[in-house]
Formats: C-alpha cells, sequence, structure tokens
C-alpha cells in the first residue's frame, strides 16, 4: 500500500488535458464551490478536477461553508495525508481539532475506507446521517477522493460501486465524488461515459 503522503506523487500535478465525453469546458473553482454548495441533500454528483491545488481549495472552502450551515462534514482523502489536510482546513479558519471533538468533521483515508471494504466509507457515512438527524443537523456534507481506485487498480470495483449508488438518495446527504483528470482519462470510452451517467449532476472543473 502506498503511504498516504507519497501518493500526490502518482498523479500530475499540472493541469491535464480535457476528457474526452465532457460536454463543456468547465468552471473556475469558485463557481465550482458555488454549484456544490447548492446542491440539494439526496444528490450523488461528480467533481471533476485538473490538479491538487484546485481541488484542495474546493473542499477546503466547502468543508467551511457546511461547518457554518450546521453540517457535519465527512472527506475521504486520497492524496493528502491527514495533516496536510488539517493544515488546509486550519488555512481556511476551521478549528479543526475542535470540530473533530465535536464529531461534525470526520476524515478518513480513502484507500482503507474503500479499498478494505468498497462499502465501507458508505456505511460510515449512514452512521453520520442517523447522528446528524439525532443531533439535529442539517445533514451530512461528503466529498470523497476516489483515486484510491486507481491506486490500487481496481476500476471495475470502481465502476461497479458507483453504479450501485443512485443518482438521488433517500438521505439527508449529498455525496460528491472526485476525480483526477488523469485517473478519469485513463479510463476507456465506455467506463467513462457510464461514470458521468451514474452522477446526477457533473462538476468540471476548468483547466
Amino acid at each position: 500500500m502506498i503511504e498516504n503522503e507519497n501518493r500526490s506523487t502518482t498523479i500530475s500535478n499540472v493541469p491535464s488535458k480535457n476528457c474526452k465525453y465532457l460536454e463543456k469546458e468547465g468552471k473556475n473553482t469558485l463557481h465550482i464551490i458555488r454549484d456544490i454548495r447548492r446542491s440539494d441533500f439526496k444528490e450523488h454528483n461528480m467533481l471533476l478536477y485538473p490538479d491538487l491545488q484546485s481541488y484542495r481549495e474546493i473542499y477546503s472552502e466547502c468543508t467551511k461553508q457546511a461547518l457554518e450551515n450546521n453540517e457535519i462534514v465527512f472527506l475521504a482523502t486520497t492524496y493528502d495525508s491527514f495533516e496536510n489536510v488539517d493544515n488546509i482546513l486550519r488555512s481556511k479558519g476551521i478549528l479543526v481539532d475542535d470540530e473533530r471533538k465535536d464529531g461534525n468533521l470526520v476524515i478518513v483515508d480513502a484507500v482503507r475506507a474503500y479499498q478494505i471494504d468498497t462499502y465501507g466509507a458508505m456505511n460510515l457515512a449512514k452512521s453520520l446521517i442517523m447522528r446528524a438527524a439525532s443531533d439535529k443537523k442539517t445533514g451530512v456534507f461528503n466529498i470523497s477522493d476516489m483515486g484510491s481506485f486507481f491506486l490500487t487498480e481496481r476500476t471495475e470495483d470502481l465502476i461497479q460501486y458507483e453504479q450501485s449508488l443512485p443518482k438521488k438518495m433517500d438521505l439527508k446527504f449529498v455525496a460528491t465524488c472526485a476525480y483526477h483528470k488523469d485517473n478519469f482519462g485513463i479510463l476507456t470510452d465506455q467506463q467513462q461515459q457510464d461514470l458521468l451517467s451514474f452522477h446526477n449532476i457533473v462538476l468540471n472543473v476548468k483547466n
């Protein structure tokens, strides 16, 4: 297993080429953040990002806004270590230790969450949804980086997993599955089309 802090070397840190089956050129990070935060609970959406810098800006700002809206935030990280995620969130003024202690912020290693048990992350999300209801939270906000399936060369399992999730779930939960475009670009044409079709909305970050 590639250790978390070394995984970012497996992908490019420069903008990647456009993906073949995306209809639009893409939006800047500010517009993407707005669109993510306007998503309704119950939605299962997809985020395509070109580089880690833009992804970090997106997940950190969305986390800040979700916490301010009394939501539980659930992040599954592939390429950033826990320490890096904490520091990035702190740069947004988030009191990471307090939010984690209060149960408002849950960060997991995506490799362990998805590769030991493909549905491990979803099972955790369901437990957080139940707690959010009992604690009178607005809901659960999730961004999961799906890069762990590419690190472990389990793209067929990825396709099956995404297909098993409805575009809209009867849960107080908004899920955003994040893909680095370098990873998405290595999929077959059919796999790319399938993944796009499995999600309610596709959010494409401009290169």
